[in-house]
C-alpha cells in the first residue's frame, strides 16, 4: 500500500510541556485521551503508534483495556493508578545521548558496543541508579539510540 506525503505542518506555537500539563490537571481530560487511544485501535492504529504518540507502555494499553471492559469509560477517571516515575530524566537522556557515541573502551569497558549490561553499569557508577538490563534496552531505544545503532551498523 502506498503512502502520500502530506505537506509539512507549521508546529510554532505548540508547546507540547504545556499541553500534557494541561491534560493532566482534570483526570477528564486524560480519560478523553484514553478512549481515543482505544477508538484509534479500532481504527486500525497499532499498540506500537498509540504508545509512542502518548508516551506510554503496551502494559498502560492493556490496562486501559481491560478497564474499559470491567468498568466502561467512567472507570478510566475514577482510578488515579500511576506506576513509579522513571529514573529516565532529561539529563540522564542527553547523558546517554552523548555517552554511547563513544566506544565503551574508552569509559574503560571491556565491550565493543553499547548493550543493556554495559549501560547499566555505566548508570550505577555516574548516576547511582541500579535498573535492570531490560529497562536499560527500552531506555536504549527511548533516547533514539537503539535506532541511531542499527544504522551505523548497516
Amino acid at each position: 500500500m502506498k503512502t502520500k506525503k502530506g505537506r509539512f505542518v507549521n508546529i510554532t506555537g505548540i508547546n507540547p510541556k504545556e499541553l500534557s500539563k494541561w491534560i493532566h490537571q482534570d483526570k477528564s481530560r486524560w480519560a478523553s485521551i484514553k478512549c481515543q487511544a482505544l477508538i484509534a485501535l479500532t481504527n486500525g492504529v497499532s499498540v506500537t503508534e498509540v504508545c509512542n504518540v502518548l508516551n506510554v507502555t503496551r502494559e498502560s494499553i492493556r490496562l486501559w483495556r481491560e478497564r474499559l471492559k470491567k468498568e466502561g469509560p467512567e472507570g478510566f477517571i475514577a482510578h488515579k493508578n500511576k506506576g513509579r516515575k522513571s529514573y529516565l530524566t532529561e539529563e540522564i537522556k542527553n547523558d546517554l545521548q552523548n555517552v554511547v557515541l563513544m566506544p565503551p573502551k574508552k569509559l574503560e569497558y571491556n565491550e565493543k558496543y553499547w548493550d543493556g549490561r554495559i549501560v547499566c553499569q555505566y548508570l550505577k557508577k555516574k548516576w547511582n541508579i541500579k535498573i535492570s538490563v531490560r529497562t536499560a534496552q527500552n531506555w536504549l531505544i527511548k533516547t533514539g539510540i537503539r535506532k541511531a545503532k542499527r544504522k551505523r551498523l548497516k
